[in-house]
């Protein structure tokens, strides 16, 4: 007479793959592709802004929770302050150098030295202020009164005060003097450098357009322990059970075993198939006792709106038929070892 060796486990469903937009704890923001299949992170995408900077999230207009995406659609944007104020500030600075190298050619510079002279003393203005504000908030950091971030933004607003009062004083004098064909030439290099900072800014805001990489369901705000997650798009096209195995039950597991379904609030019973078994032996602490786990890896067979991403289920495991001595004795050694 043969029995069929079973045994259970409480296992959980995920998603064939997932792609998320998340931050870390320093608060940077990063993409994830995450595939639960193959268990390899097939691509990752991390948004580096200067210190400082404020980085602004936003979302497609009529994007709502559950839509269903095609890949390559987009979700959404990452605006940078600091990069945004540079294009502005870099345009502005192209104009007048062009406005300058026009001057310089034609030697009608009456007006243009002086909106360069108003311009410079605004500057003056702007970093006198940015200098107090700087030096009150230096004080205040080291007292412990305001926040690393909070001293972070006087800093830069200094820092390109600072940047923003040379090159002023720099054109005005250019414009002032009169321009040579060595200084003439050197407007010229300005202006394509200033070009090619622009260009390169812009390519830079092209990579702050979110798209996702797969086809499937996007969902808003989850939070999980270590970082803040806030949107996921799950490709369901299948899903694969998750099961941790007592690893005394290593020796009698195989690919292709069957598994049965229990879902919770329902009776009916759904079908999967082993397809994927860990050499690695993983420790997992419940109720403060730690237990010796392999994790399976099983193609769930059933099409169901029951079958959702992240379900706890119980699953029962089936293998080989057996003689009744050799399940007495598979059983004794497991519950008493």
């Amino acid at each position: 007479m043969k029995v069929q060796f079973r045994f259970k486990s409480n296992s959980w469903i995920q998603p064939i793959k997932k792609w998320s937009l998340r931050t870390d704890l320093e608060g940077n923001f990063y993409g994830e592709l995450e595939n639960f299949q193959s268990g390899a992170i097939e691509q990752s995408t991390s948004y580096r802004f200067e210190r400082g900077d404020i980085v602004k999230l936003k979302l497609r207009h009529g994007l709502t929770n559950n839509d269903e995406l095609r890949a390559g659609d987009t979700v959404g944007w990452l605006y940078s302050r600091l990069v945004d104020e540079r294009i502005t500030q870099l345009e502005n600075l192209l104009i007048v150098q062009k406005q300058l190298l026009n001057t310089s050619a034609t030697g009608e510079k009456t007006e243009i030295i002086e909106n360069l002279r108003q311009k410079m003393l605004l500057a003056e203005q702007q970093y006198d202020f940015a200098r107090k504000n700087y030096l009150r908030s230096e004080a205040l950091f080291n007292d412990s009164v305001i926040t690393a971030s909070e001293f972070e933004l006087a800093e830069t607003a200094f820092l390109t005060a600072t940047t923003n009062i040379d090159i002023a004083k720099s054109e005005y004098g250019i414009a002032s003097t009169g321009a040579k064909p060595e200084e003439i030439n050197l407007i010229k290099e300005q202006i394509l450098a200033y070009e090619n900072e622009i260009n390169f800014l812009l390519d830079t805001k092209t990579n702050y357009l979110l798209t996702t990489p797969i086809t499937g369901k996007i969902s808003f705000t989850h939070y999980i322990p270590e970082q803040l997650e806030y949107l996921t798009v799950t490709d369901t096209s299948d899903y694969i059970l998750y099961i941790p195995v007592k690893a005394l039950y290593k020796p009698y597991l195989q690919n292709n075993m069957h598994v049965e379904i229990d879902m919770p609030g329902s009776k009916e019973r759904f079908q999967a198939s082993v397809f994927d078994i860990s050499d690695k032996v993983d420790n997992v602490i419940t109720n403060s006792i730690v237990y010796q786990v392999v994790f399976m890896k099983a193609k769930v067979l059933n099409s169901s709106p029951l079958i959702t991403t992240g379900s706890s289920v119980r699953s029962t495991l089936y293998g080989d038929k057996i003689t009744l001595r050799e399940y007495i004795k598979r059983t004794i050694d497991i519950y008493f070892n």
